[in-house]
């Protein structure tokens, strides 16, 4: 038996017991150690390591609490048949080849990190965290108090929602929202359509829960389509907003096939050529329309604050469920936006964004000119953080990104099959102005 062989260090802070127990499983797991296998008894091992009694006790004690060793009275100890048992040589093999190295970012999961006021955020934090009673439990499952009475004041003004606090529902991120609203929904909803080409992590969320998901057009309205309709009328995917005459029409047809709107209005405050326009649930009567605002791209993506807006109905139900959720959003960044929002510091900031964003969207779109011609097209551009280009390219959207890649650039490809030409996503949020025409020069490197 290799145990009595076993070498042990005396001038290590881990105890004797726990060195012999490790030793008798990477033995179990070496096969060194067999199913059925006696191990020697604690008198003979104790005087073959020069260890007390008590110190083998306590490692073949341990040994058959985890599982790896039975104890028979008056016969001894023994090796325990564990099927299944990962070898070491059955080790998870890493993944070798490293990803190429990304110098130039046209994604939209991050932003400039210059554009935020991180020192004056960071006094509100602090101020937050000097109201201890409020820090002490969970916080309000529904949201803040103070948070939801501030938010209700800002997006009647910044994007015309109608409601009061009591409507609004606080979760970390669109996704957990989503899933209070699937609960709330079921069963008397179980299907769901999303404006083409869709959106990938809620349809994930939506199919997970048994929802048939499907894809439709604001332009081709069937009275066949399910009474749930996910909508971005500010439209930063496409780059365009919907024409207030579209709005309208969403609206009234909403009412009358009895059709829930579920208005995402991420980026809805971007819009560079023209005023923000106005949310759906602030045009209509607040019955059929179902808000959510977020904070992703106004402060910080890791800023996983996001609020939804529920009709009467709804709310109803809310109630009757409420208690069974915790709230996923941090109290302290709660208390803080809720300040940062109430001081006037939040539309100082979008202003300031909305200029930057749109200095961004000039010259993006002047370099793309000046570098591609006619090979690409600007489909979009007036609203988001997004271009949306079509290029002349014998290529599919998947194979451009891959191709981008490459060459150290990261771009988003658009899976939209009702277009010819294969189209591309390029957002400037994060993006340096001065990295936008070499980062152009490599795409046009990686396509032509």
């Amino acid at each position: 038996m290799l145990l009595t062989n076993l070498k042990l260090d005396q001038h290590t802070d881990r105890p004797l017991y726990a060195q012999i127990s490790a030793a008798i499983k990477e033995q179990l797991h070496s096969g060194q150690i067999s199913a059925g296998d006696k191990l020697p008894s604690v008198r003979k091992l104790a005087a073959a390591l020069q260890a007390s009694r008590t110190t083998i006790e306590s490692a073949y004690n341990q040994l058959v609490a985890d599982g790896y060793l039975l104890n028979e009275p008056k016969r001894g100890y023994f090796a325990a048949a564990l099927a299944g048992l990962r070898s070491r040589s059955d080790a998870p093999v890493t993944q070798s080849i490293e990803p190429p190295a990304v110098r130039y970012n046209f994604a939209n999961n991050y932003i400039d990190p210059a554009s935020f006021p991180t020192d004056l955020w960071r006094r509100y934090l602090n101020r937050a965290l000097k109201n201890k009673a409020l820090l002490s439990g969970y916080g309000e499952p529904q949201g803040e108090t103070e948070l939801r009475r501030t938010l209700a004041k800002y997006s009647s003004v910044a994007r015309g929602v109608v409601c009061s606090p009591e409507q609004i529902v606080i979760g970390a991120g669109v996704q957990s929202l989503l899933q209070i609203l699937i609960d709330i929904l079921q069963p008397e909803l179980t299907e769901i359509a999303l404006e083409a080409p869709g959106f990938a992590q809620a349809e994930r969320l939506f199919t997970s829960h048994g929802w048939q998901v499907h894809h439709f057009s604001t332009e081709q309205l069937d009275a066949k389509l399910p009474r749930l309709l996910y909508v971005s009328p500010s439209n930063p995917y496409k780059g365009r907003s919907l024409s207030p005459q579209q709005r309208l029409s969403l609206l009234h047809w909403a009412a009358e096939h009895h059709t829930y709107l579920l208005e995402d209005d991420y980026n809805g405050e971007f819009r560079y050529f023209s005023r923000p326009v106005s949310s759906l649930q602030g045009m209509s009567d607040g019955s059929s329309v179902i808000y959510l605002g977020s904070f992703s791209r106004l402060l910080l993506p890791s800023l996983r604050l996001s609020y939804m807006v529920l009709p009467p109905r709804l709310l109803e139900r809310y109630r009757q469920l409420g208690h069974l959720y915790n709230q996923t959003s941090s109290t302290i960044e709660q208390l803080a936006l809720a300040d940062f929002i109430a001081a006037g510091a939040l539309c100082r900031h979008v202003k300031r964004l909305r200029k930057l964003y749109s200095s961004k969207n000039t010259l993006l779109r002047q370099a793309l000119t000046e570098i591609f011609g006619d090979r690409v097209v600007v489909r979009a551009y007036e609203s988001g953080l997004h271009l949306r280009l079509a290029v002349n390219a014998p290529l599919t959207a998947a194979e451009l990104a891959e191709a981008a890649l490459q060459e150290g650039v990261r771009i988003l490809p658009v899976y939209d099959k009702t277009e010819l030409l294969p189209e591309i996503l390029l957002s400037f949020a994060g993006i340096q102005e001065n990295e936008i025409r070499p980062a152009l020069s490599a795409l046009k490197k990686a396509w032509f």
